[in-house]
C-alpha cells in the first residue's frame, strides 16, 4: 500500500510544481506591470527555473547518495515550498531567488520519479506509471493556463497563488516523510564497493549513446512545450492582434489535453512491441508537420486541432523514452537509472533554457514572434534527426 501513497505523492509534488512554473506565463502581464519590465526579463521568471532544474539535475544523484531517496526528496520539497515567502517579496531579484530554490527542488523531484517507480515496480508496471507521472506536469499546467487568472483573483493577487502551491508541497512533504521507507542506501551500499565504483556508473551514464540519443530526441520537442505555456500566453494576449471571437489561445490548453490522452495511450503502443527508434522517429515527422501549422497558421480550427495532435504524439514517447535507462542499459540499478537521469535532464535542461532566452530576446529585438516560431520549427526538424544517429543500431540496442 505504501508504494502506491508514495506514487501519488511522485504524481502530486510535480502537478503542483508544473501548475507553479506555467503560472508564470500565464500571468505574465501581470507581472510585467507590476516590475515594469520588459519580455525577457519576466520570461526570467520560467528560465530561471530551468538554470535551476539543471543544477538540481547534476546535484540529484549526489545528494541521494550522500542522504539518502527520502532526505533527498524531502529537501526537495522544502525548497519548492519556499514559495510561501512570495507574498511578502517585492523585489524582482529576490523573487527570482526563490523562483530559483524553487526550481532546484523541482529537479529533485524530477530526478526522482523515474528510479523511485523502478525501485518500487516492475517493468510492465513501471513503463505505464513513467508514462502516466508525466501527465503530472500537464495536470498542472492546465490548471495554470485555464484556473490562473481565476485563482489569481480568488487568493489576492498571483504572489498569494505561488504561496499556496507552496504549502501545498510542504504538506506532501510531510507524507513523503511518513511513508517512504529510505531502503535505498543498504541497497547502494551492499552493491558497491565505493567511490571508484560510483565514478564509473557516472562516467558509463554521461558516455553512453543510449542517454545521449534521449537527450537529442527530447530536445526538440521540450522547448517547444516550453514555448507553448512560457510564450504563447503574452503571444495571444498582445501580440496575435486576434478577433473578439477567436478561440486561438487555447492552444497552449489544448496541447496540454493532448499530452494527458497521449501519455494513456502510449503504453498500449509500447506493449504493441514496436521499437523506440522506430516509433520516436515517425511520429517526430508528424511532429514536425503538426507544430508547423499550430504555429504559423491563421484558422482557429487547424490551430487547435494541430495543437492537440502535436502533444497527443509527443506524449505516446514517454512510455518508450523513460523506460529506456532501465530496459536498455546492461546491469541498470536504482543508482545507474539515477545517473542517466540526472545527465539526461542536466543536458536537456541547458539547452532548453538557452534557446527559451534566445526566444525572449528575439521578441524583444524584433517586436514581433516570427523568428520565435522558426526557430522552434527548426529545432523540432533537427532533434530527431541528430537521435536517430546517435542512437546505437538495433543490433546493439534491443528493446
Amino acid at each position: 500500500m505504501n508504494k502506491w501513497i508514495i506514487e501519488f505523492v511522485l504524481y502530486a509534488v510535480y502537478m503542483v510544481f508544473g501548475a507553479a512554473w506555467a503560472t508564470t506565463g500565464a500571468v505574465m502581464p501581470q507581472i510585467m506591470a507590476d516590475f515594469n519590465i520588459d519580455v525577457s526579463h519576466a520570461a526570467l521568471m520560467s528560465n530561471v527555473i530551468l538554470w535551476a532544474k539543471i543544477l538540481g539535475a547534476f546535484c540529484t544523484s549526489i545528494l541521494t547518495a550522500q542522504l539518502g531517496a527520502k532526505k533527498s526528496y524531502l529537501l526537495g520539497c522544502v525548497l519548492t515550498g519556499l514559495s510561501i515567502f512570495i507574498p511578502w517579496t517585492n523585489n524582482f531579484d529576490l523573487l527570482l531567488v526563490i523562483r530559483f530554490m524553487g526550481g532546484l527542488g523541482g529537479a529533485i523531484c524530477l530526478v526522482s520519479l523515474v528510479p523511485t517507480v523502478a525501485r518500487l515496480f516492475n517493468n510492465k508496471t513501471a513503463s505505464a506509471l513513467n508514462s502516466l507521472n508525466c501527465t503530472s506536469n500537464i495536470i498542472g499546467t492546465i490548471i495554470a493556463l485555464t484556473l490562473a487568472g481565476s485563482l489569481s483573483v480568488y487568493f489576492g493577487g498571483w504572489r498569494n497563488l505561488l504561496a499556496v502551491y507552496g504549502v501545498i508541497t510542504l504538506v506532501l512533504g510531510v507524507v513523503w516523510l511518513i511513508f517512504f521507507t529510505d531502503e535505498e542506501v543498504a541497497v547502494t551500499t551492499a552493491s558497491n564497493d565505493g567511490s571508484t565504483d560510483k565514478l564509473r556508473i557516472m562516467k558509463d551514464a554521461i558516455f553512453n549513446r543510449v542517454v545521449w540519443g534521449m537527450i537529442a530526441q527530447y530536445v526538440g520537442a521540450m522547448i517547444m512545450m516550453i514555448f507553448m505555456f512560457t510564450f504563447l500566453p503574452l503571444y495571444y494576449a498582445k501580440y496575435a492582434h486576434l478577433p473578439p471571437e477567436s478561440h486561438a489561445h487555447l492552444s497552449g490548453t489544448v496541447n496540454q489535453v493532448g499530452i494527458m490522452l497521449g501519455a494513456i495511450v502510449g503504453p498500449f503502443f509500447k506493449a504493441r512491441g514496436y521499437h523506440y527508434k522506430n516509433w520516436l522517429f515517425s511520429t517526430s515527422i508528424v511532429m514536425a508537420i503538426t507544430t508547423f501549422i499550430m504555429l504559423f497558421a491563421t484558422n482557429d480550427i487547424l490551430i487547435l486541432v494541430c495543437s492537440f495532435l502535436t502533444g497527443f504524439v509527443f506524449a505516446t514517447w514517454f512510455a518508450f523514452i523513460f523506460s529506456i535507462p532501465k530496459e536498455m542499459l546492461k546491469g541498470a540499478n536504482t543508482q545507474t537509472v539515477t545517473y542517466t537521469m540526472s545527465t539526461f535532464w542536466v543536458c536537456t535542461f541547458v539547452i532548453a533554457t538557452a534557446n527559451s532566452q534566445l526566444i525572449g530576446w528575439s521578441i524583444d529585438a524584433t517586436g514581433s514572434f516570427t523568428m520565435g516560431f522558426i526557430w522552434v520549427f527548426a529545432l523540432m526538424v533537427v532533434s530527431p534527426i541528430v537521435a536517430l544517429l546517435v542512437f546505437p543500431k538495433k543490433s546493439v540496442a534491443h528493446a
